[in-house]
């Protein structure tokens, strides 16, 4: 297209101006041959008179119109020089050699200068006509609009970008109908008007500066936000193609307008969701990682931190599997492989996992294998569930030891029924007895009834003991634990002081060490040596050197405190029922009781956090021992 508009404008350039002829080397020395013999005739011959001055005269008037016309004027001035010397020469000092002079006035060299200086004025008159018709030419090209050939305007318009053709001065020459569409204008409005009258003042502004260097031949392309007449905001990848003539000058720039609105707002959006994404993946509080070609090559903060890793390069690298247990380490790598080979979904058993640092760790995990860039890359994920199995532990022990409780609650239940049954019952029957004794021996003479009001008296106070120690179970039961720091050797000693007093009639002897100060309930604890030291006074009845020891043990975490006799003992393959509630191993003929003052004792100092055990041996004594926590035991 510029090289026909070129063309044209040269075609009209050369039908306003003659073209000049180019001369060889040659040529123009045989002018300037020629036009030195015609002034040396017009000195020699005095005019016109020798016969070759006329040719020789002519020769120079035709060089000094077929040469350049600043050659012409550099030899139009020579001749007339020459001539003016050479006649200055003649009427001033003298002819020349071998020239004659006629009386009359040189005609010669007058009509020579007369010549040269006609065709000099002619020839000039002819080169200002030409530059001038030169002039006009190209400012009419410039005017003219640039037009593109008629046979791409066809193929400008079926275009679906929008195209134009813009001129030297930056007006519009053409537009094809997507482009009149963009700017809202019919073609008649738009084409001679420049960009800054038809783009909005942002968008012509941001396009000035790559239009400049189209137009000093350079292409340029851009991206440009334009905001159509409707108030649309749009985004088009710009390509400006500079077309110039046969000098070189730019005649005209064409301009490609593509619209990339929903390519830029598909490519925001995914780099929005892909923000997104890592934003997620980044927070998860589970483990992420990505393993290809069997090694891991990204791990989330969360995995990392299951890992035990400070920086993800001490994960980064190896085998997910190098980080399972090594009983489960093989298993866990050819599931991986599988689902590596075999796209899909895999939902793991819980394994666990050990940490840079040692720890372990379970966790649950699923993987999913998906295709990206070529490769098959495995996405793993790991929820820590260690808290969880650690809770449901809990939860099982917890379970475990409400089951144990209801069944010594059972237990109990089932032991105060037998109790109510027997302890009660027994006794009532007894008193039922005897008053019916009574009755009989009452209108009888010399009838003694003090030994059946004896007996009647012992029952009732089994009858009282035994309802006492229902009531204080009851009362334990519902009792909490109000824990505090004294000193246990204190209220031994008030305890052994009471108890001496009752055994006033025996030889008893007491070996009571130095005892710590301990952090329990006092008041529950004060129930527990009661009934040991009782316990240790009764069975010592028969003995007749008594001796009751008590003394602690103090180690890292508990103290144990003893207390021991020599005493009627037990057997040890009943030492199960010791601390059964209502469960005696002596009769009530040798020694009294209930059976619930040591099952009182193992209650009370569990609650303290504490166990309780008895040894002994029939004959020799027993020793029964119990622990209590340096700390406050949560009941």
């Amino acid at each position: 297209m510029s090289a026909d508009r070129a063309s044209a404008q040269a075609g009209d350039a050369g039908a306003a101006a003659p073209a000049q002829v180019r001369l060889p080397v040659r040529g123009r020395g045989l002018i300037y041959g020629c036009s030195a013999l015609a002034l040396l005739a017009c000195a020699v011959t005095g005019g016109l008179q020798w016969p070759i001055a006329l040719p020789l005269i002519s020769t120079l008037v035709a060089g000094v119109i077929v040469l350049p016309l600043r050659e012409s004027t550099l030899l139009s001035a020579a001749s007339v020089v020459f001539t003016s010397l050479l006649d200055f020469w003649n009427w001033m000092i003298g002819p020349l050699p071998l020239v004659w002079r006629l009386p009359d006035v040189p005609v010669a060299p007058l009509f020579a200068v007369t010549t040269l200086l006609s065709v000099a004025v002619v020839h000039l008159c002819l080169s200002a006509s030409q530059a001038a018709g030169q002039r006009l030419a190209a400012r009419a090209a410039l005017d003219r609009p640039a037009r593109p050939a008629t046979h791409m305007e066809p193929l400008l318009d079926r275009l679906p970008h929008a195209m134009a053709i813009a001129g030297a001065d930056g007006a519009l020459a053409y537009a094809n109908g997507p482009y009149l569409a963009l700017i809202d204008k019919p073609a008649d409005v738009a084409l001679g008007r420049t960009m800054r009258e038809l783009w909005p003042r942002r968008a012509a502004s941001l396009c000035a500066p790559h239009l400049e260097q189209a137009a000093q031949g350079k292409a340029a392309s851009f991206r440009l936000p334009f905001t159509t007449p409707d108030n649309v905001k749009r985004e088009f990848d710009v390509f400006l193609s500079p077309h110039a003539d046969t000098d070189g000058g730019t005649q005209a720039t064409l301009m490609m307008l593509v619209d990339v609105t929903d390519a830029v707002r598909a490519k925001h959006g995914l780099i929005e969701r892909e923000s997104m994404y890592k934003a997620v993946i980044e927070h998860a509080p589970i483990g992420i990682l990505t393993q290809v070609d069997g090694l891991l090559i990204y791990a989330n903060p969360a995995a990392l931190l299951m890992l035990s890793a400070d920086w993800s390069g001490r994960a980064i690298g190896r085998p997910f599997s190098d980080f399972i247990v090594d009983k489960d380490r093989e298993k866990v790598r050819r599931r991986i492989e599988e689902l590596a080979q075999a796209p899909g979904f895999a939902e793991f058993r819980p394994y666990r996992l050990v940490a840079l640092d040692g720890q372990k760790r379970d966790v649950e995990l699923a993987a999913i294998s998906v295709t990206r860039d070529g490769r098959q890359r495995v996405e793993l994920f790991c929820v820590d569930v260690t808290e969880h199995r650690l809770a449901e532990d809990k939860i099982r022990q917890l379970n475990e030891t409400l089951e144990l409780r209801v069944a010594e609650r059972t237990a109990e239940l089932e032991a105060f029924t037998s109790s109510v049954s027997h302890d009660l019952r027994a006794p009532a029957r007894q008193i039922m007895s005897a008053a019916d004794i009574m009755l009989r021996k009452a209108g009888q003479p010399g009838g003694d009834i003090k030994p059946m009001l004896s007996a009647l008296l012992t029952t009732a106070e089994r009858m009282n003991r035994t309802i006492d120690a229902l009531l204080e179970l009851s009362r334990l039961g519902r009792a909490g634990i109000v824990p505090s720091l004294w000193p246990l050797g204190t209220m031994v000693q008030e305890i052994q002081s009471e108890m001496a007093a009752n055994v006033a009639d025996r030889t008893v002897s007491w070996r009571i060490d130095k005892l710590p100060r301990v952090f329990a309930d006092p008041h529950l604890i004060r129930l527990v040596m009661v009934n040991l030291l009782d316990n240790a006074v009764k069975f010592t009845r028969y003995t007749p050197n008594a001796l009751i020891e008590v003394w602690a043990d103090e180690y890292e975490q508990t103290i144990a405190i003893n207390v021991r006799d020599n005493g009627a003992g037990f057997d040890m393959r009943q030492a199960g029922k010791l601390f059964t509630m209502f469960s005696r191993l002596h009769s009530n003929r040798d020694f009294e009781g209930t059976g619930v003052g040591l099952a009182h004792c193992r209650r009370i100092v569990e609650r303290h956090g504490g166990r309780i055990v008895a040894h002994g041996e029939p004959g020799k004594g027993a020793t029964l021992r119990f622990t209590l926590p340096h700390e406050p035991h949560s009941v």
